[in-house]
């Protein structure tokens, strides 16, 4: 066992076939996965999430609209609904959706390797498993209910089709990176983000905007909005932004920082309280519980060093990329020089839309730049493993992984979010039933 878990990081060489530690680790996380969907709760914004699709399921009625935002209103479209409904169809359960959360979210992980398998080093490819694919971060937001739990999903489709579209001019890949932001915008706004970043990358030369394929991805997106636009005609109060004002984060600065804290936060084991809100007694009983409890609140505790560790790796990341982002004219499309320029962006786009919203940043609204702070890390990273340092780097690689696993197996059976009795409800009784909500585990107020 001991070799098996090992083998990612006993050299930097990989075979072109998947090494057999990183197939542990990656079923590994998919089983914490598993195991979190089965035990996850529901609170106010998982019944809320879920009613979008039992209505269009169970009463055959689509809402046009998604969840409510931060600055009121609510998401315009309904596409959020057709995500929930469908897994409901399949299977009436609450965890369905959950279960579709968490495989989008392994297929995207796949798939993102897949792209920058040229950009990265083996020891890199390596470090996006541990950073992402294993980052509590990441399988904790996976693996329930969640309108920005797919945002994860969105942003790497939004990286691979970017990619395509800096080397090729195609339709299809224009339509469907088209058609990704403006779907994605009517599950959760923070989709504003990518918006931004497709622009930046436009005007600086690093998309081949294929028209037609934008005129039919709008198109489709345009379509798809009618009902909402009926909709907020009779009730404007639909219509987000009623809340707080453009600029806020400029005029008071410290929503921009928080921001930029989370973003570095995301490549980390420092996390939001919600996440370390342990309590093990339902698990072993009340007298074995509140040690396990301090053991892992004190892991916990200690893992929030790695918070330094990752903004010094973001830092010599954007050190080196600051020359090429400020270079307006494009070089010839190399797949590290691109993915690097892309990293820079993504960050340049969310500093813009986080002085832009009118509301404080919350840590959800960052989780779709996730896999762009990873990438900045892995890359950092990848290079310190080629230098004097290489020993260090493996070693810290090997007790982060270990680190992540014990705190992703307390979080499945301890956090709030994934224990009987961990979270506060009032909901719609007749759906919490036929959808076959434990409704003994639930805490109502």
């Amino acid at each position: 066992m001991y070799e098996l878990v090992m083998t990612p990081f006993r050299r930097l060489a990989i075979t072109r076939t998947a090494p057999i530690g990183f197939v542990f680790w990656f079923g590994f996380g998919l089983s914490v996965g598993v195991l979190m969907v089965a035990n996850s709760q529901l609170t106010g914004d998982q019944v809320q999430m879920l009613n979008l699709g039992w209505q269009l399921s169970h009463n055959h009625r689509w809402i046009s609209h998604g969840m409510i935002t931060s600055a009121g209103g609510f998401s315009p479209g309904g596409f959020a609904g057709l995500l929930i409904a469908a897994p409901l169809m399949l299977w009436n359960d609450y965890r369905a959706p959950a279960l579709f959360i968490l495989l989008l979210n392994a297929g995207a992980f796949l798939l993102l390797v897949r792209a920058l398998r040229a950009a990265l080093t083996p020891f890199g490819v390596q470090l996006l498993l541990v950073l992402g694919w294993l980052s509590p971060w990441h399988l904790y937001f996976a693996a329930h209910v969640w309108d920005p739990n797919f945002m994860f999903v969105f942003a790497v489709l939004h990286l691979v089709t970017a990619q395509r579209m800096a080397q090729y001019k195609e339709t299809g890949t224009t339509a469907a990176h088209v058609l990704l932001i403006g779907l994605g915008l009517q599950v959760h706004t923070s989709v504003a983000i990518l918006c931004i970043l497709s622009a930046v990358l436009f005007f600086t030369g690093r998309l081949k905007v294929c028209w037609t394929g934008c005129a039919i991805g709008m198109g489709v997106c345009g379509a798809s909005l009618v009902p909402w636009f009926l909709a907020a005609h009779q009730d404007p109060t639909l219509i987000p932004g009623d809340k707080g004002f453009l600029f806020r984060g400029l005029v008071y600065v410290y929503p921009v920082l928080r921001g930029v804290i989370y973003w570095v936060k995301l490549s980390s084991l420092s996390f939001v309280r919600r996440m370390y809100a342990l309590d093990f007694r339902t698990v072993v009983g009340p007298v074995a519980g509140p040690y396990l409890t301090a053991a892992a609140k004190a892991l916990l505790r200690l893992a929030n060093v790695t918070l330094i560790l990752s903004a010094w790796l973001q830092w010599r990341f954007f050190r080196k990329a600051y020359r090429q982002f400020v270079s307006v004219r494009p070089a010839e499309y190399r797949p590290r020089s691109w993915l690097r320029f892309y990293v820079t962006a993504m960050c340049a786009a969310a500093l813009i839309a986080f002085a832009l919203s009118p509301t404080t940043i919350m840590f959800w609204q960052v989780f779709i730049a996730m896999p762009a702070s990873v990438i900045a890390v892995a890359m950092s990273a990848e290079v310190l493993a080629r230098s004097r340092w290489k020993r260090i780097t493996l070693r810290v690689a090997r007790i982060w992984v270990f680190a992540s696993a014990a705190i992703l197996l307390s979080q499945a059976v301890a956090a709030p979010m994934y224990r009987c009795g961990g979270r506060i409800l009032n909901g719609s009784r007749p759906m919490l039933e036929d959808l076959h909500v434990r409704l003994e585990c639930l805490e109502h107020s």
